[in-house]
């Protein structure tokens, strides 16, 4: 009876802390949640540097990337399980900006700006994928960067950061029916979110120097409203929950708040403020129920969210698989690396040669340890010893132009290190008592 009642405590406790947080961010190694300013509670013992973050309020479950893992580059994470999940192989050089996820047909989608395209997979149990994610848009000149989902109409927004044409665009699920939706006054869109129960986007434009803004529009991109403007913020990313926008500003590596339906002289609250870690990612914990409250077009989305349909769970990334060692070779069914010589490091990513050799040449010996090779005037195993300093005396300048130092002497001195006093004579008898005695203060050798 006992061991039932305790089970039943421990799953009321773990579904009362999934519903505690009201934001979750991603900054460094960690996945925080905070509520009323207050963090909660940290997961990321095993992550590096996690960036882009999105949440699915139908499964209780965030979806982030961590761009310096070896093997995967995109991570589920169940919040009532804390099981993690790696989903998508981690390309050589990418740069995944923007996640989002669709409940109703267990897609999940990101916007890579190096690759200029959109790819997707599917979540779904029995599902197939490529690896590195299937390819749904290719693009010529933008940049795409945020994306976001429209669930119950079915489409997926995104913004398109290249300053020489920026944009707000939209397409069906399968890339079709692309259209451009707002691509006037705009600089830099580098976030978007879609408010399923307003019909609304909201978006944030950092703008060129230091000004900013928050911005919406209807689903169309008509009915442009300007939510705030201001100065000196960096924002870069932005959600929303049921009354309230929040964004990212790297400028003053801190989080804001602003009610929706705030006047034009209300000024935003900073939420959180940061001082050692810069965040990233921002999601708020805004329910689904609040999310279709009203709305027709979302009846898909309201069965789901009675019904909780099934999402893959067994969708892994072999943990060996995308392990990079950039000079060496990876050990057979280890997670390690065997450098080549001359190379250290975790990934054999650092030469021995770097920064050994102070004033000279680095070259590797047949064991694969640092030589140098020094420059003239140069000493020691490391070429730290200079030849020059200390060697002209009373003030002689030193040269390392030959491969012992020459020392350039002043006008009374002289010698090979300037350590001799120059000798004066004269033959002049009629030299005042007074002057003789003088020059005899700086010439030894007076009659």
């Amino acid at each position: 009876m006992c061991k039932t009642q305790c089970l039943l405590a421990a799953i009321s406790l773990t579904i009362g802390l999934v519903n505690a947080w009201d934001i979750a961010i991603t900054t460094g190694d960690q996945l925080e949640f905070y509520s009323n300013q207050t963090k909660i509670n940290s997961e990321g013992m095993r992550f590096r540097d996690l960036t882009a973050l999105a949440y699915d309020a139908v499964h209780n479950m965030l979806l982030f990337v961590d761009r310096q893992n070896d093997n995967a580059s995109i991570f589920s994470y169940h919040l009532a399980t804390k099981k993690y999940q790696s989903l998508v192989r981690r390309r050589s050089f990418e740069n995944i900006q923007g996640l989002a996820f669709d409940p109703v047909m267990s897609l999940l989608f990101w916007t890579d700006t190096n690759e200029r395209s959109i790819f997707w997979i599917s979540l779904k149990p029995g599902s197939k994928n490529e690896l590195y994610g299937n390819l749904l848009i290719k693009m010529d000149d933008e940049m795409p960067r945020a994306i976001a989902v429209d669930s119950c109409r079915g489409y997926i927004y995104w913004t398109n950061t290249n300053i020489t044409k920026p944009s707000i665009e939209r397409a069906r699920f399968d890339g079709t029916d692309r259209k451009v939706v707002v691509n006037t006054d705009l600089f830099m869109p580098v976030s978007i979110a879609v408010d399923q129960r307003t019909k609304r986007l909201y978006w944030a434009d950092d703008k060129e120097g230091i000004h900013y803004s928050i911005e919406s529009s209807n689903l169309d991109g008509n009915d442009r409203k300007t939510v705030l403007s201001g100065t000196y913020h960096q924002p870069n990313t932005l959600t929303i929950s049921k009354d309230s926008v929040y964004w990212v500003d790297w400028g003053f590596r801190s989080v804001w708040k602003l009610a929706k339906d705030a006047s034009a002289d209300v000024e935003p609250f900073e939420l959180l403020k940061f001082s050692n870690e810069v965040p990233f990612g921002i999601v708020a914990n805004y329910d689904i129920s609040d999310q279709i409250e009203g709305s027709n077009d979302c009846a898909a989305l309201q069965r789901l969210s009675q019904n909780k349909s099934a999402i893959n769970d067994t969708f892994n990334i072999p943990r060996d698989i995308g392990l990079f060692c950039l000079h060496g070779v990876k050990l057979d069914g280890k997670l390690e690396c065997k450098c080549s010589p001359g190379y250290t490091g975790e990934r054999c990513e650092v030469s021995v040669c770097y920064n050994f050799c102070f004033q000279g040449d680095c070259t590797l010996s047949s064991e694969g340890q640092p030589m140098c090779r020094c420059q003239n005037g140069f000493s020691g195993i490391r070429c730290e010893l200079d030849a020059c300093k200390g060697y002209c005396l009373n003030n002689g300048v030193c040269s390392r132009s030959r491969q012992n130092p020459t020392c350039q002497c002043g006008t009374d001195y002289e010698g090979s290190r300037c350590e001799t006093l120059k000798v004066y004579t004269t033959t002049n008898t009629s030299v005042p008592v007074t002057s003789v005695k003088e020059h005899c203060k700086y010439v030894y050798k007076c009659s």
